[in-house]
This record gives structure tokens, C-alpha cells and sequence, in this order.
């Protein structure tokens, strides 16, 4: 029982804190094999997982999938596992090397989090962001090195505040192929050194404002440290598209409008 409650603990925390998170569970299994039905695995997309498939080899290979894929859609897997596993339907069966025998079924749940954004920088641009992303039903964070900055902010423009001196990014920032990232900070060492820590991992959208100047002048700087330009040219900067915004608000339109045609692919 003790297990039980704390697997579900662990799966309710992660979902409060909007991480992403897969659950896969046993659904069915044939012959001799360590995995029985029901049981589960929480898999985050690093440190401890919680829960167990019986362990060994199946558990192992699960794991490295879901850490490679990141799948976003639920779905049904078989491993084969036993000798004959090279025998496999690669569309439907994946083999092992183990030799217990038999087969075992697996759902894969993604448990993402829904379209949150993380702006980095809660200056009047920041702010403006949150306040129309949240009316657009995204859920926002705002990360500021401000804290009186983050205790003037009222709830109702965003009630998810992280103070953070920009070294511990990983801490606030969930990253994942889901994960949407603005970064408009209050200087612009503080957007360099923000970006170089995003660069590399995992998001759906990742935006630096500024103007075009700046924006070709901090790439250039990153390049010259050895960032592949592959992955610079992911970063949207200046952020946002191009309509001529001036004020706050306007600038949040063009990053918002932006970031709604990423995620609906067109």
C-alpha cells in the first residue's frame, strides 16, 4: 500500500510542477516473464523513475526509449522476450535478448503538461505576455533575478512566480519538446546567458528579444563559443512576427501569434 501511495504522490507532484512525465503500464503478458499486468512506471526525462516492470532488460529498454523519443502520443508496444525475438514484426513486436520467454504488452502514456510558457524576464513586455497568454488559455510561469519585481505582479496577471538568478534554469524550466520559451530579461547579458543555457535541450519554441542588431550580434557571440549553428538558427529573435509593435502589449501579440502558429504546425 505504502508503494502504491507514493507512486501516485510522485505522479500528482510532477503534475502539479508541469513536468513532463510518462506513465507506462502492463496491459497484457504471455508466458514466462517478470512483467505482470498492472503494473506501472513513472519515467521522467531524467533522474529516478518510480515504479517497476519487473525490472531487467524490458524496464531498461523502455527507459532509453522514452528518453529518446519523447513520444506525445499514447500508444500500444510489444517486446518479445525471449530467443526468438529477432523473429519480431518490427511495426508491431520489438525484440530483446532476454530469455525467459514470452511477451509483454505495454501502454505508453504521455502525461505532458499543457501549452506553458515560460518567459524569462518580468519587465512590462513580460508582464503584458503573461496577462494575453493566460487569457489565451496557455498556462504561464514568470522567471525574474527581481524579486521585488515578482511581488508586484497581481495574480491576475500570473500567479506562477520564480525567482532565479539565471544559473539554475533547469529548476524552473521544464524542458521538453512541449516546453515554449520567451526570454526577455533586463539586459542583455542576462538574454546571452539565458539562451546558452536553453540551447541544447529540448523545446517546442524558443524566442530572445531584441532588435535585429542585437539578436545577430549575441548569435554571433554564441557561434564563437562553439554552438552549433543548427541549433541557433531554432531561436526566434527578434521574437515575434513582424507587425510593426511598439508598446507592451502589441510586442506580446506578435510573440503570442507567433508562438499559436508554431504549435499548430503551419
Amino acid at each position: 500500500m505504502m508503494e502504491t501511495i507514493e507512486y501516485y504522490r510522485v505522479l500528482a507532484d510532477a503534475v502539479a510542477a508541469s513536468a513532463s512525465l510518462w506513465q507506462v503500464t502492463v496491459v497484457a503478458a504471455e508466458g514466462s516473464t517478470p512483467a505482470k499486468p498492472g503494473m506501472k512506471i513513472l519515467i521522467p526525462l531524467s533522474g529516478a523513475v518510480t515504479g517497476n516492470l519487473g525490472g531487467g532488460e524490458l524496464e531498461h529498454l523502455i527507459i532509453q526509449k522514452i528518453r529518446t523519443e519523447q513520444p506525445e502520443k499514447p500508444c500500444l508496444q510489444t517486446y518479445l522476450l525471449s530467443e526468438q525475438g529477432d523473429q519480431a514484426n518490427p511495426e508491431n513486436e520489438l525484440p530483446t535478448s532476454m530469455i525467459c520467454g514470452g511477451k509483454a504488452t505495454l501502454f505508453l502514456e504521455p502525461l505532458l503538461p499543457g501549452r506553458i510558457l515560460f518567459i524569462v524576464g518580468a519587465g512590462h513586455c513580460g508582464r503584458a505576455l503573461a496577462h494575453l497568454a493566460g487569457l489565451c488559455g496557455f498556462r504561464t510561469r514568470l522567471i525574474d533575478n527581481r524579486r521585488e519585481i515578482l511581488d508586484s505582479i497581481p495574480p491576475e496577471i500570473c500567479s506562477d512566480l520564480h525567482f532565479s538568478d539565471y544559473s539554475d534554469l533547469e529548476e524552473h524550466i521544464s524542458f521538453s519538446t512541449n516546453a515554449l520559451i520567451v526570454i526577455m530579461t533586463h539586459g542583455h547579458v542576462h538574454d546571452q546567458h539565458v539562451l546558452e543555457q536553453c540551447l541544447g535541450r529540448p523545446s517546442r519554441y524558443l524566442g530572445m528579444i531584441g532588435s535585429s542588431r542585437k539578436a545577430a550580434s549575441t548569435l554571433k557571440n554564441l557561434e564563437q563559443k562553439g554552438f552549433p549553428v543548427a541549433e541557433l538558427s531554432r531561436v526566434h529573435s527578434p521574437v515575434g512576427l513582424s507587425i510593426g509593435s511598439q508598446t507592451p502589449y502589441e510586442i506580446a501579440v506578435s510573440i503570442l501569434a507567433q508562438i499559436i502558429r508554431t504549435c499548430s504546425g503551419k
